[in-house]
């Protein structure tokens, strides 16, 4: 298919953002109209597949030359917010990150929708040990950006046919990190809350939090806030951070707790950081969560957003003491070799006997 990008279009849809998580549209929109359903017919029945796409990485940003097409279903849906203006599809092969550069991506692409993607002019390229597929980071800040502009996602990202939603696979400890495992929709069984590392420490969560949530975020020494495990956890597991993230509302309850004065930061601690009248010179903002995992003797990461619409759902008592395990089915990433699990609402978290530990409202099951 011959493209004429004209300049303007193309520019604006480089300089999109790319933070991780920020607050999306998890509203309905009106069902869009379907004027044309792709086949392969329409691209000669000539496709790529996921795992040859992946394997042109060569440890920098590629900007595929060539034309190159991709198929495959959607595996995930933003619909509660755990996802920001990207999708996962998969083929039979492996499965892949599309950066299209909007929210409300459920409206548009439903789950198990055949899509074809036209890789010509987009760039493969790396987050932190995630291969995923975007446009050219003319800042060179990222190696992808976003499909920002519509023109451009409607000249790459073609609709198919409607399927049934992909059945996940179920994954092994051995098989945790493989390559085809990553981007895929995944089933991980029976994980343990808590995972000690190499050194011996028993990790439960990570959080970076800033100073200044406005300020410079990459000025770590003066602005960032560590809270993993060298913020010891109190002893009642009622005052721990024991939601799957935490909206601005949460933050300010744990802040305000106090539970997290002892944190050092910017040559003070957190508690350096409280007014006389018991406030805290520290902004305010929803921040993502890891809750750490373990699977045999590997660690899993359950990153989630702190504008998901579970942000704030507690993870079950039994989990957090340990008499209990949990099942996960979400998609299975890495960042910096590690496992991390990404879920696309909480009904993929079930009990060892494959019961739901949530309602659909997000509310525990007793």
């Amino acid at each position: 298919m011959k493209r004429i990008y004209i300049a303007i279009l193309a520019a604006a849809a480089l300089f999109a953002g790319c933070e991780e998580f920020q607050p999306v549209f998890t509203g309905k929109y009106p069902d869009p109209e379907q004027q044309y359903i792709y086949t392969d017919e329409d691209f000669g029945n000539k496709f790529t597949s996921i795992a040859d796409l992946k394997a042109m990485y060569n440890g920098k940003p590629v900007k595929v030359n060539k034309r190159c097409v991709i198929k495959g279903q959607v595996t995930t849906s933003d619909q509660v917010g755990n996802l920001y203006k990207s999708l996962y599809i998969q083929d039979e092969t492996a499965g892949i990150e599309v950066k299209i550069g909007k929210n409300g991506l459920y409206n548009e692409y439903k789950l198990g929708q055949w899509l074809y993607v036209d890789c010509t002019d987009l760039t493969i390229g790396d987050y932190n040990g995630m291969i995923n597929l975007g446009y050219e980071d003319p800042t060179h800040e990222y190696e992808t950006s976003y499909l920002e502009h519509a023109y451009i996602i409607d000249n790459h990202v073609f609709k198919g046919e409607y399927d049934e939603p992909v059945q996940p696979v179920v994954v092994s400890e051995a098989d945790l990190l493989k390559d085809v495992n990553m981007g895929r929709l995944v089933t991980i069984e029976n994980l343990k809350y808590g995972f000690v590392d190499s050194y011996g420490k028993m990790n439960h969560i990570f959080i970076l939090a800033y100073v200044d949530p406005n300020g410079d975020r990459k000025d770590y020494a003066n602005n960032g806030i560590f809270i993993d495990e060298d913020w010891n956890q109190p002893a009642d597991k009622d005052l721990w951070v024991n939601t799957w993230a935490c909206s601005e509302t949460k933050w300010k309850e744990y802040l305000n707790s106090g539970i997290f004065d002892n944190v050092e930061v910017a040559g003070t601690t957190v508690g350096g950081l409280k007014n006389p009248d018991g406030t805290y010179n520290i902004g305010s903002m929803a921040y993502a969560v890891s809750q750490y995992f373990t699977l045999g003797s590997k660690s899993v990461q359950v990153r989630s957003s702190g504008y998901a619409r579970f942000a704030d759902t507690k993870i079950p008592s039994e989990v957090l003491d340990g008499t209990a395990t949990v099942t996960f089915t979400g998609i299975l990433t890495k960042y910096k070799g590690e496992a991390q699990f990404t879920l696309i609402d909480l009904s993929g978290v079930k009990k060892a006997d494959g019961s739901p530990w949530y309602d659909t409202n997000n509310k525990e099951i007793k």
